[in-house]
């Protein structure tokens, strides 16, 4: 993330004294001021967050880049920044050349996203609605004007730990995530999302916190209840924002839920929300080989059976139920033995497969967990073939 560009201008010679007694109050109480102030645009916002100085004479964007805080913040950023723009470079052209063709749908259903908004936007750019679905709480947009120095901070210092994983694996690492999402400065995935937007040069047009079923959060609530209740409660929130370069308005929906078969008998509305976007494309990416499993069977069998297209390494959807279920396969990059962590999870018909393949489509950037051996990650793309048509391999 880049140094922040100069802004802001000399002060000029009061012309009365009342207003330079104002200019004086201001200065000396920057806390009341601040509070004063009229909320910071949510474009502004994501970008103080991804550490990129906003246009504009706002003053009270100058008090936070003025502060310690938010200078510390951006210089620190500059190296991740820098990182991050590279990779992005390798997927936007990468997926320019073997996911544009592609006939993705409307809709890309992200499950186990996280707040990795910056990978599902650098493969697919043109979705008009992202779905994702993870564990990690929603929280809210942090009213950087309202802070004190120390508050913004301690956001910052949250935000980049927050966010360190993915820039130096490209991947979020699930207890890190659940660490660092729930600090007493960093609560939730809306400021990390906001972040990349900023990153992204995105405009933020809204952001609206929802209930999806409030009468079921209800009875989560009430801790008189008899009988079972979810682990979590069901919460979301909608942003809506839009690429200056296209001026289309595009939405991410995030929910916060835990999606095993067997919390999902609390929310029976949650499938038939998901089966609602007709003919998705589905991106599974570090998702710890949940879907390998029986505790996540419905949400497998609605993604075999709904995606127009499923994009994933080797934690998604195993290799033998994709050629089940019909999907036409293409391999990119090479397979790797799944890291220590899941060594249990070897899939030897993918790995014939790749062997098969001989390597012929590299894939320029990581994507998975062997991040670690250049060149070594593994992408699979599966499309479900037109009626009659013979499958690729």
């Amino acid at each position: 993330m880049p140094i922040p560009s100069s802004i802001g201008r000399p002060l000029r010679p009061a012309r009365r004294a009342g207003a330079l007694l104002a200019l004086g109050l201001a200065l000396a109480g920057a806390g009341a001021a601040a509070a004063e102030s009229a909320p910071l645009s949510l474009t502004t916002t994501a970008q103080l967050l991804a550490g990129i100085a906003p246009g504009g004479d706002d003053p009270a964007v100058a008090r936070v880049m003025a502060g310690s805080a938010w200078r510390q913040h951006s210089k620190a950023a500059q190296a991740g920044d820098q990182r991050l723009r590279q990779r992005l470079a390798h997927i936007q052209a990468w997926q320019a050349s073997h996911l544009a063709p592609v006939n993705h749908g409307a809709t890309l259903l992200y499950p186990f996203s996280g707040p990795d908004f910056i990978n599902a936007y650098a493969l697919f750019p043109d979705a008009e609605r992202y779905v994702f679905f993870s564990l990690e709480p929603v929280g809210k947009v942090p009213r950087l004007e309202e802070m004190d120095a120390d508050q913004q901070a301690a956001l910052f210092n949250d935000l980049r730990a927050a966010l360190n994983d993915l820039v130096a694996l490209n991947f979020f690492i699930t207890p890190n995530m659940k660490e660092g999402l729930d600090t007493d400065a960093l609560h939730g995935t809306v400021p990390v999302l906001l972040a990349m937007m900023g990153l992204l040069e995105l405009q933020v047009e809204e952001v609206s916190a929802y209930e999806p079923w409030p009468e079921r959060n209800r009875a989560y609530a009430d801790r008189k209840a008899a009988g079972p209740r979810p682990a979590l409660p069901a919460t979301g929130v909608r942003i809506v924002f839009s690429n200056p370069r296209t001026a289309r308005r595009q939405t991410l929906e995030y929910l916060s839920l835990d999606v095993s078969d067997h919390e999902l008998r609390y929310y029976p509305e949650f499938l038939p929300a998901i089966r609602s976007h007709e003919h998705p494309t589905v991106l599974l990416k570090s998702a710890s080989y949940l879907l390998h499993g029986e505790h996540f069977r419905k949400v497998r069998e609605a993604l075999l059976a709904d995606a127009e297209a499923i994009v994933q390494d080797d934690t998604g959807v195993p290799y033998r139920m994709l050629k089940n279920a019909g999907y036409s396969i293409r391999l990119y990059g090479q397979y790797e033995h799944p890291v220590k962590l899941f060594e249990n999870r070897e899939q030897p018909d993918l790995a014939q497969a790749y062997a098969k393949e001989g390597d012929a489509r590299p894939l320029p950037f990581p994507f998975g967990y062997n991040w670690r051996k250049e060149g070594k990650s593994g992408l699979i793309l599966a499309r479900r073939p037109a009626a009659g048509a013979a499958d690729a391999h």
